[in-house]
């Protein structure tokens, strides 16, 4: 008898795991920003709808990956699905020879098993999954139940004849209405949640409202979704924020979409819907400042908004330029003087040393950065990621921790040569948060006092640090960095 949509996967044990450990990541000592993975949540979610019996092993709040060879030894799963990033590549290897040894099925979903899968597979796992891995896991999970080959499951990338070999082509869901809610009573949701109460005061938790991101930026890695762009419906985002709040008694919520509200229609109809709902949540979200238009932001102010996270990038219109931003000076400028008109708090992501920077573009991004003074901010080194075009722009040029599973991943390394070396691109850091404590300071102490300053300080980067740290030969390649 054929087997039901529903029951495809029945008698299949799929454990999967999310090798992220908070404790090492030198990022996490800075920023509180720990959520479950929405990613493996939705994936058991998906599996157990179709009949798996689904395990996570979740070592966010482990000191190593001991309690993954117990989850190996107690449930004796068919499929082991691990969740990939560069900073967790290391750990994803090592757990991936021990899957081996146990005799399951090693299986690699995430963004950096998609951008290099033959590492991945020459370094224990079975097959990668460098696309959408719902539909493509249930094949594995029923395969390997039967102990049949998983090398022609659509979707799929296997070592065969001593090269990746691609299965067959998988179509993207078309309706991510389809898609079950989280499985969070796979992780501890609890131990998250107090977690930020004890930080933040707030039980929070993220939402995923769509995949994919219909923009270009050139140094913005997509290798699971590229720039498809599919949203589920306002009305299945609500059935979720409804069911966080009721289950959970999740207070505020992370749209943690690549970049939220895309469609205005859209965006306008979720907040309708959040208002009569009388849900009670404030939010927060990643945005470009093209989208967030002044009568938007005060109608999502008015829903809940509290924080919005927005890539500036660059004080310097011809590095949003190079950066294929498609965003405007003037857009930033304006955007940031509304956010702030609404009093809604605002992280800017900032970039260094992407090629062709010069130091009068740093320069701009200082005074952009000292005229808005944004409440929280990062200011990163550029990442050359693989399959971006900003990565086989500078691939020639790679300095050796680069091309290692284990480099670091949070932009405080210089990975590339660039125009100028390390030491000024983290001298330049330090000023950025030197002005922030300045702008902090000018609503505590005399203005002129802390003009003074921050002059001072301008001064000596300029006739001391800047001629030391770049070398009396000047820059090390041109600002085209050519």
């Amino acid at each position: 008898m054929p087997e039901t949509p529903s029951a495809v996967a029945a008698g299949a044990r799929v454990l999967l795991v999310d090798p992220y450990v908070a404790r090492e990541d030198p990022m996490e000592r800075k920023f509180v920003e720990l959520y479950p993975s929405l990613g493996l949540l939705t994936l058991g979610a998906y599996l157990r709808d179709h009949g798996a019996e689904v395990q996570v092993v979740d070592l966010t709040f482990e000191r190593d990956g001991r309690s993954v060879a117990r989850a190996l030894r107690a449930f004796r799963p068919h499929v082991v699905g691990v969740h990939t990033k560069t900073l967790t590549a290391r750990r994803a290897l090592a757990i991936a020879r021990s899957v081996r040894a146990s005799g399951a099925l090693a299986v690699a979903g995430g963004p950096d098993a998609a951008t290099r899968p033959e590492l991945y597979l020459t370094s224990g796992f079975d097959a990668v999954v460098p696309g959408e891995g719902e539909g493509a896991l249930v094949d594995m999970a029923r395969a390997a139940r039967d102990r049949t080959s998983v090398h022609t499951v659509p979707g799929v990338v296997t070592w065969k004849d001593g090269r990746p070999s691609r299965g067959p082509a998988r179509s993207l869901m078309r309706d991510l209405d389809e898609l079950p809610l989280p499985a969070w009573d796979l992780v501890d949701m609890e131990r998250y949640l107090r977690r930020w109460e004890q930080s933040a005061g707030e039980r929070r938790a993220a939402v995923l409202t769509s995949r994919g991101c219909p923009f270009d930026c050139s140094w913005c890695s997509k290798p699971t979704f590229g720039r498809t762009f599919r949203q589920q419906s306002p009305a299945r985002v609500v059935r979720e924020l409804r069911a966080l709040r009721d289950t959970y008694h999740v207070d505020y919520v992370r749209f943690c979409d690549d970049v939220f509200g895309v469609s205005r229609a859209w965006l306008e109809e979720l907040l309708g819907r959040m208002e009569a709902e009388e849900l009670g949540l404030r939010f927060e979200c990643l945005a470009r400042v093209d989208l967030l238009k002044p009568d938007l932001l005060a109608r999502m102010r008015g829903a809940g908004l509290e924080r919005v996270y927005v890539g500036v990038e660059s004080g310097s219109q011809k590095m949003l330029t190079l950066m294929n931003r498609g965003t405007k000076l003037a857009q930033v400028e304006r955007t940031a003087a509304a956010l702030r008109a609404a009093g809604v708090r605002q992280y800017w992501f900032l970039m260094l040393g992407y090629p062709g920077e010069s130091l009068e573009d740093i320069e701009a991004t200082l005074r952009l950065f000292r005229r808005f003074s944004p409440e929280e901010y990062s200011v990163s080194i550029a990442v050359p990621v693989p399959g971006t075009r900003f990565y086989d722009q500078v691939k020639d040029r790679l300095r050796g921790a680069s091309r290692r599973p284990s480099a670091k991943a949070g932009g405080g390394t210089l990975l590339f040569e660039a125009a100028y070396p390390e030491h000024l691109y983290r001298w330049e850091q330090a000023r950025f948060g030197l002005e922030a404590a300045l702008g902090k300071a000018r609503g505590r102490f005399s203005p002129g006092v802390v003009d003074r300053l921050g002059r001072a300080a301008d001064r000596f980067h300029e006739k001391v640090a800047t001629p030391l740290l770049v070398g009396a030969s000047g820059r090390r390649r041109g600002p085209s960095g050519s």
